[in-house]
C-alpha cells in the first residue's frame, strides 16, 4: 500500500512539473515599436495559450542587457531594429538558426538579407521635417543639403550608440561614402546638429518646433506622428535611403526553442504581419501590404548594402563615431 501511495505521489509530482514547464513564460526582448511587440505577444498567447514575458527597449539597451545576462541568459526570442546587431549576436555564437524555406519563399526581396534568422519587417531611415517650419520648396531633398548654413542649429539625429536604426545608418553611410561620409558627419556637427538619445528623443525637438529637421529619422516613428496630426513629414533622400530589415531571433540559450520557433512562425503569419503593417513598418511577407501612409518611393531609392561586411565594421565605426562626433 505504501509503495502504491509513493507511486501515485510521484505521478502527481511529474504531472505538476510537466504543467509548470508547459506554463513557463516565453521571454521576448523587443526593440521599438512597443505596440508591435505587445500585439505579437498577445496574438501568440491567444493562439498558443503560453504567456509572454515581454521586455521592450532600444536596441542598444537590449544588447547591453544580453551582455549583462551572458552568464545566465533569459531571452528566448529577440527582436532588434537593425540587422547588423543580429549578425553580431550570430558571430558570438548566440543564435539558433531558424530560416524555414516555406517562409523564405514569401519574403519581399528587399528584406531577405543573409543571416541565420528571419526579418519580421523593415523600416527606412530618411529625413523628418517639421512642415510648420519648413515648406515643401525649402525642405532638404538629400543628405548633402544638410551641411548648408541655412540648417545651422536646426538639426537633430538619433544617437547611433543607442538607436539600432541610426547605428546601421551610420555604418552603411560611412561604408558607402568612405571619408566623404565622415566629412559629412563632421559638417553636421559643425552645423550644430545634436544627438539627444534614441529615436523618440531625437524626434521630440522637431515635433515641438525647437528644431526643423531630424537626420536619419526612422520611418515608422515619423509616420505615426504624422498620422497623429503633428506637423511632420518623412522625406526620402534623392540619392538613396537605407532600408533596414528587423531580425527576429531564436536564442541558442533558450530552453524553449520549439516554443520560440512557434513565436517566430506567428510573427511571420498573416496575422503577425498585419500587426507589423499596423505598426507602420514594412511587412516582410510580400502578400501583406504596408499601411497606406507608407511612402511608395521608399523601395525605389534603396542603397545597396553588404550586411555581413557592415557587421565586421560595426564596433570600429561606432567607436569612431562616439569619439569623433560625440566627443566621448
Amino acid at each position: 500500500m505504501k509503495h502504491k501511495l509513493l507511486f501515485a505521489f510521484a505521478l502527481v509530482l511529474t504531472a505538476f512539473f510537466a504543467r509548470m514547464a508547459n506554463a513557463a513564460d516565453l521571454v521576448v526582448y523587443s526593440s521599438a515599436p512597443a505596440s508591435l511587440a505587445k500585439a505579437l505577444a498577445a496574438g501568440y498567447a491567444k493562439q498558443s495559450g503560453q504567456h509572454v514575458d515581454l521586455y521592450t527597449a532600444s536596441t542598444g539597451k537590449i544588447m547591453a542587457r544580453l551582455a549583462a545576462e551572458a552568464a545566465q541568459p533569459h531571452a528566448d526570442v529577440v527582436i532588434l531594429a537593425d540587422w547588423t546587431a543580429g549578425l553580431a549576436l550570430a558571430n558570438q555564437g548566440l543564435v539558433l538558426p531558424y530560416r524555414p524555406d516555406a517562409i523564405l519563399k514569401t519574403l519581399r526581396p528587399q528584406v531577405n538579407a543573409p543571416g541565420p534568422f528571419l526579418p519580421v519587417g523593415a523600416d527606412v531611415v530618411g529625413l523628418v521635417v517639421n512642415t510648420h517650419l519648413v515648406g515643401d520648396k525649402q525642405a532638404p531633398q538629400d543628405w548633402a543639403d544638410l551641411t548648408n548654413a541655412k540648417w545651422r542649429g536646426q538639426l537633430t539625429m538619433p544617437d547611433p550608440t543607442l538607436s539600432g536604426t541610426a547605428s546601421d545608418f551610420v555604418i552603411a553611410y560611412a561604408a558607402h561614402e568612405g571619408q566623404k561620409g565622415w566629412a559629412w558627419l563632421d559638417a553636421l556637427k559643425a552645423n550644430g546638429c545634436i544627438w539627444p538619445g534614441p529615436n523618440a528623443s531625437a524626434l521630440r525637438p522637431v515635433e515641438m518646433g525647437e528644431r526643423s529637421v531630424m537626420v536619419a529619422g526612422v520611418g515608422h516613428t515619423a509616420l505615426k506622428a504624422k498620422l497623429a496630426g503633428n506637423s511632420l513629414d518623412l522625406i526620402i533622400p534623392s540619392s538613396g535611403v537605407l532600408l533596414i530589415p528587423r531580425p527576429i531571433i531564436v536564442m541558442k540559450s533558450s530552453h524553449q526553442a520549439a516554443a520560440a520557433e512557434r513565436f517566430v512562425d506567428f510573427a511571420m503569419s498573416p496575422a503577425g504581419q498585419a500587426d507589423v503593417a499596423k505598426s507602420l513598418l514594412l511587412p516582410a511577407v510580400s502578400s501583406v501590404p504596408p499601411a497606406p501612409v507608407w511612402p511608395d518611393s521608399a523601395l525605389s531609392h534603396v542603397l545597396p548594402v553588404d550586411w555581413a561586411a557592415l557587421t565586421q565594421q560595426r564596433k570600429t565605426v561606432l567607436a569612431r563615431f562616439s569619439h569623433q562626433i560625440l566627443g566621448r
